[in-house]
């Protein structure tokens, strides 16, 4: 499009730069034939013309003087001067004309008055008597002046048609000069009408460019739909009048973009994108689409309608039928938050805070819900942020600690080692880490607690050799978001060189989510840290992204069974069986196998029946200080020397 235009303006200008110079040109020439045309006719003007008018004076002087004569000669002839006339020979007539002559002077002028144009307005007296007295004298005189008239008659007919002919030369060219100039003006005019036929061209063409511009800066360009600066200005100029604002999100949309890509995730969002408009106009509602997967909603009615119910069951309905893309079949779920306007809010920062806070609680419920806005869910989304603010200053302010939980070998009773676990002790108090690790997590912030953990376990690792001279192993949970993080293994290599610490005495727990985003490079960097020396288990087994195929090929050493399957094994038989199963899925791919979780005898008489290597729970200890947790590793290593 810009090129396209680009050419556009550049033959725009082509064509006006021509028009001007087609103008100037146009302007010469008719100048300089105007100038021409002044030349030839001003001889016409000055000359010819006033020629022609005293010829034409002469010419009708001469014919009152010739039928004055003829007048004359035609009284004087009686019947008895007629006979003598017609017995008069010619030398006779002559000889009274040479007699005549003198008497009348050099020629027939001489018997004429003139006016002040010299016209010839009479005869003179004296010619008038010199008639009456000699009749053929005159006679004679008057056919010699005949004779003169018709040359002058002649000589006044050539005068014309030379000035006719110079008039016409001098008007020929002056018709060729005005089809000149008719001819340039009609090029102009056709010139011009072209440039102006492009220009409202290129100009209708604008027009359309900048609709579509204009269309695109207030729409999203995959979806088609209002993005979220028109929702936010739909917002501001809302009437006074019950309104519902629903944000909503696409579940799990992140995995369809991690398993089949962007473009496909593309395709999808087109097509659920026109599901849910089509659902929602279908109840009266705007559809917005804000970024992502997320989508807003306007609706003319209030929560507590019964029609809003059915709006959004329906729109749920409509995203949850399986959507067919490539020969993919999706099932996708929507979580939903609702605010009522202007109960709710009627600024829309407000409204979209407090819709934010109610589809935030839809998802930490699951997802496929619709929630809708409370107060107390504002407050928890503000203590949400306070938390995350305090988070963030916890390391610097030395509030983390690390507690050892102590693993326990089932073949004779053994320590074998610890698990760290990161405490966020808070003026005094310990947060739970359930309330502070999804936090982490969601913000970022896991992946400099996790760095501060394994700086943390090799420092107390380094400290406890030293002080019992024996090899203490301890377990670090390693998060998803910090075992993709850029440098994550040099950071790994560092502190080993810096802390001196085996590596053999560090093992690294991970969850089977670390192949959603990129397997093939997750295994690579596990093996990278085998040939490390770092003891690798999975943690959480089963209950996350379960793929036997990735699993057997993780350079791994250990399965870690959940403490989900292990709490209710003795009482939900298929629970069991899992474990079960789990044990004998380990054993067979030659790992070691621990259950953590383990809160009575009977649950570890279960899995010591059942093989199970090593266990993990309350029944063995809860987490310790690293005080005690020395204690408790010299106590250990009391028993085994005793």
């Amino acid at each position: 499009m810009p090129q396209a235009t680009s050419s556009s303006r550049r033959i725009i200008y082509m064509l006006l730069l021509l028009v001007i110079a087609a103008s100037v040109t146009l302007s010469v020439f008719m100048e300089r034939t105007a100038r021409n045309i002044r030349y030839n006719e001003t001889p016409l003007l000055n000359t010819a013309i006033p020629q022609m008018r005293y010829l034409g004076d002469f010419e009708s002087a001469l014919l009152r003087y010739q039928l004055a004569l003829d007048k004359r000669f035609t009284e004087s002839i009686t019947p008895a001067r007629f006979s003598f006339l017609e017995n008069m020979g010619r030398g006779e007539l002559d000889a009274s004309l040479a007699q005549l002559r003198p008497s009348l002077g050099d020629g027939p002028e001489l018997g004429a008055l003139r006016d002040g144009y010299q016209r010839i307005v009479a005869l003179t007296p004296q010619f008038e008597r010199h008639v009456d007295s000699d009749p053929a004298a005159a006679r004679a005189v008057l056919i010699e002046m005949n004779e003169q008239v018709k040359l002058l008659r002649a000589h006044i007919d050539r005068l014309q048609q030379g000035v006719e002919d110079a008039i016409y030369d001098n008007g020929g060219m002056a018709h060729r000069a005005i089809d000149w100039i008719t001819g340039l003006v009609h090029i102009f005019d056709v010139l011009a009408l072209v440039t102006c036929l492009f220009m409202l061209y290129h100009v209708r063409a604008r027009v359309r460019v900048e609709d579509e511009l204009s269309h695109q800066a207030r729409h999203d360009p995959l979806t088609g739909l209002a993005h979220r600066r028109s929702f936010e200005a739909r917002l501001a100029t809302l009437p006074a009048a019950p309104h519902v604002v629903v944000l909503g999100t696409i579940d799990r949309f992140s995995r369809i973009i991690g398993g089949f890509g962007h473009a496909f995730g593309d395709r999808v969002m087109i097509g659920l994108a026109a599901r849910i408009r089509a659902a929602a106009e279908r109840s009266g509602g705007e559809v917005f689409r804000l970024d992502g997967a997320n989508f807003a909603i306007l609706f003319r009615m209030q929560c507590s309608d019964p029609a809003f119910g059915q709006a959004l069951a329906g729109l749920r309905d409509e995203v949850r039928n399986p959507y067919d893309c490539e020969g993919h079949e999706i099932y996708t779920t929507l979580s939903l938050g609702a605010v009522n306007y202007p109960q709710h809010g009627a600024d829309p920062h407000v409204l979209l805070r407090n819709a934010d806070a109610a589809l935030q609680a839809a998802r930490k419920a699951g997802g496929d819900r619709l929630e809708i806005y409370s107060q107390q869910l504002n407050a928890a989304a503000g203590e949400r942020l306070d938390m995350e603010a305090l988070l963030r200053h916890a390391i610097e302010r030395e509030e983390l600690e690390l507690h050892y939980q102590p693993q326990q070998s089932l073949h004779d009773g053994a320590l074998i080692g610890f698990e760290a676990l990161v405490r966020w002790r808070r003026l005094g108090q310990l947060i739970s880490p359930a309330e502070f690790i999804p936090l982490a997590e969601e913000s970022g912030l896991i992946v400099p607690i996790g760095g501060w953990v394994l700086e943390e376990a090799c420092r107390q690792i380094s400290v406890w050799q030293a002080e019992t001279g024996q090899r203490v192993m301890v377990a670090v949970n390693i998060s998803p978001r910090q075992f993709a993080a850029p440098g994550f293994l040099a950071h790994l290599e560092d502190l080993l060189a810096t802390t001196h610490v085996d590596p053999s005495c560090l093992e690294l727990e991970i969850t089977e989510s670390v192949m959603v985003e990129d397997a093939e490079a997750a295994i690579a960097l596990l093996q990278r840290l085998r040939a490390l020396g770092v003891k690798l288990a999975i943690d959480d087994f089963g209950t996350g992204y379960s793929s036997l195929a990735y699993l057997s090929r993780f350079p791994i050493h250990k399965l870690k069974i959940d403490q989900s399957f292990v709490r209710n094994m003795h009482a939900v038989s298929e629970q069991g069986a899992i474990v079960q199963a789990t044990i004998g899925l380990g054993h067979s791919l030659g790992l070691t196998v621990i259950a953590e979780g383990v809160e009575s005898e009977t649950q570890r008489a279960m899995l010591s029946s059942w093989r199970c290597d090593e266990i993990q729970g309350y029944y063995y200890s809860r987490p310790l200080p690293a005080a005690s947790a020395l204690n408790f590793l010299e106590g250990s290593l009391q028993l085994q020397a005793a």
